[in-house]
């Protein structure tokens, strides 16, 4: 149970939700411990959106009596790229100082002179901004705009931006920063969702060639914990009495096959002649990382190794490449796990490709809602109906979708696993043709208090299978052996017959001539 202190804080807070005023350009309320914020959208480049955020008086007259009073200010992106300013003096954009802005050059100083990392802008730009000050000013205006402008939006939309935003004060003395989420902070919570290997190398020969076969090539298996198993659970975490634990799932997906993409050799080569070969994928994010010295140098005329010229010895003569190719040669999306292992670890990891929030916003539970698609009662993929077209609202309830909602999947209705309590949902129909790539994720949603959470962003590659030639394994070098020794063994003997047959005929040819004379 949470102590009385915090527990009468809630009660305060609920009674400031109920009295705040309304002043300035857009009045930002308060928001509740763990509920979504204030939805905002930024429609086209140069937009901004300026909130005034105000205490009343009486509002003012119950912080002062806190020992440290906050204010959380909260922004949660759904799409694009919007960033936070905040001012004391009026909004930014009108001329006023920008107190704070979120990971500007003096907050990254002030991070370094605390001894604290400062992250690389792909990490946070397009993901969630917070900023905690002390509650010293009665007001603060809170601006969001684009980080930069213009880029290309989801649904060919131009610099388009839609977010969540939250306003909390609460008296850290008393109520710990993570209360102001419960959910999203429940303790001893492992966030991984698992993939379950979905192809194994089966023994059959087909043409003198081993081909990879899917078990089910229909069926994908993930899994995950439900919040609050898994992880470290920590020794105290008073937070947890505002979640009921009683929890429902939405499991998200987004093809990103074209994104990951090829080289795009032969596509520009025809593209520059004018025709455009219908089976050659144009390019993706990773066409620069598929060239020397991952990859070998594709000749002008797209001739040379590892092309649709000569893709058998790539595997073989060039392991590190992520090139992919049918067994026809016709090069697919290229291997993210050989991407991973050639990226990781430099400045530019996968992850700053994959996290691109011009394309989708994967990371965050309005983001999963706003930019991808989603699984239906039949556990296939249900697509989302474009921005211009309201999203999801442009669905109705019918036998054939399940609404603007969706489905929402209880324990009851998945398979969990009775030791671990590890939670499986089988994913059906994903297409496999190309090496196709999926971004999957699940939003937990606490029936109890409408509280939401998204896990940790997966990316799995549905590898279609290929003839590979065969690897021969101690047994059967040991039959090769053996067969060659007997085939050695049995042409020496057929010559020792033959030359003993010959010897034969010619003594009794011998015998012959000598009887006649």
């Amino acid at each position: 149970m949470l102590a009385p202190r915090p527990a009468l804080f809630l009660l305060a807070t609920c009674h400031l939700l109920a009295s705040s005023g309304v002043i300035g350009i857009v009045q930002l309320p308060l928001s509740s411990p763990g509920q979504a914020g204030f939805p905002g959208v930024l429609n086209g480049p140069g937009k901004t959106v300026c909130y005034n955020f105000s205490l009343t008086d009486s509002q003012v007259r119950e912080v002062v009596w806190w020992t440290s009073p906050r204010v959380a200010f909260y922004l949660e992106p759904c799409a694009g790229k919007p960033h936070m300013k905040i001012s004391v003096y009026g909004c930014p954009s009108q001329g006023a100082f920008a107190v704070w802005d979120y990971m500007s050059q003096p907050m990254a100083a002030d991070l370094s002179t605390q001894g604290k990392p400062v992250p690389p802008s792909w990490e946070w730009v397009g993901d969630v901004e917070s900023l905690v000050l002390e509650l010293t000013h009665k007001t603060y205006f809170v601006e969001i705009s684009h980080f930069s402008e213009p880029y290309p939006s989801l649904d060919g939309l131009n610099t388009y931006a839609s977010f969540h935003l939250q306003a909390q004060i609460f008296d850290v003395s008393v109520m710990p920063l993570e209360a102001l989420n419960p959910l999203e902070n429940f303790c001893g919570w492992d966030r991984t969702i698992y993939s379950v290997p979905r192809t194994t190398l089966q023994d059959r020969i087909l043409g003198g060639l081993r081909v990879a076969l899917q078990v089910n090539d229909t069926k994908s298996e993930i899994r995950w914990y439900p919040p609050g198993k898994g992880g470290v659970k920590a020794t105290s975490c008073p937070w947890e009495v505002n979640v009921s634990e009683n929890f429902s799932y939405q499991i998200y997906i987004k093809d990103i096959t074209d994104f990951v993409g090829t080289s795009g050799v032969e596509y520009n080569i025809g593209k520059a002649k004018g025709v455009v070969n219908p089976s050659a994928y144009p390019p993706g994010a990773f066409a620069d990382v598929l060239k020397p010295t991952l990859c070998p140098t594709v000749q002008p005329n797209g001739q040379g190794p590892c092309t649709s010229y000569d893709c058998r010895s790539c595997p073989t003569s060039y392991p590190r490449c992520p090139k992919q190719f049918l067994s026809n040669c016709t090069e697919i999306a290229a291997s993210v796990l050989k991407l991973k292992e050639a990226l990781n670890g430099t400045e530019r990891p996968i992850d700053s490709y994959l996290k691109d929030p011009t394309n989708f916003t994967m990371w965050t539970s309005c983001g999963l809602y706003t930019t991808a698609n989603r699984f239906g009662r039949t556990r296939r993929v249900e697509t989302r109906p474009l921005v211009q077209d309201g999203g999801w609202l442009a669905l109705k309830n019918s036998f054939n979708t399940s609404g603007p909602d969706g489905v929402w999947w209880t324990s009851k209705e998945l398979n969990q696993d009775p030791v671990t309590g590890m939670l499986s949902f089988d994913m059906l129909g994903l297409s496999e043709d190309r090496n196709n790539v999926y971004m999957i994720n699940i939003v937990v949603r606490d029936e109890g208090t409408n509280q939401t959470a998204a896990y940790h962003l997966i990316t799995i590659q549905m590898e279609t299978a290929t003839y590979a030639p065969p690897k021969l394994t101690d047994t059967a070098k040991n039959v090769l052996v053996g067969l060659t020794t007997c085939i050695g063994v049995l042409i020496a003997l057929f010559a020792s017959l033959a030359f003993f047959a010959h010897r034969k005929r010619m003594e009794k040819r011998s015998v012959r001539k000598r009887q006649k004379k």
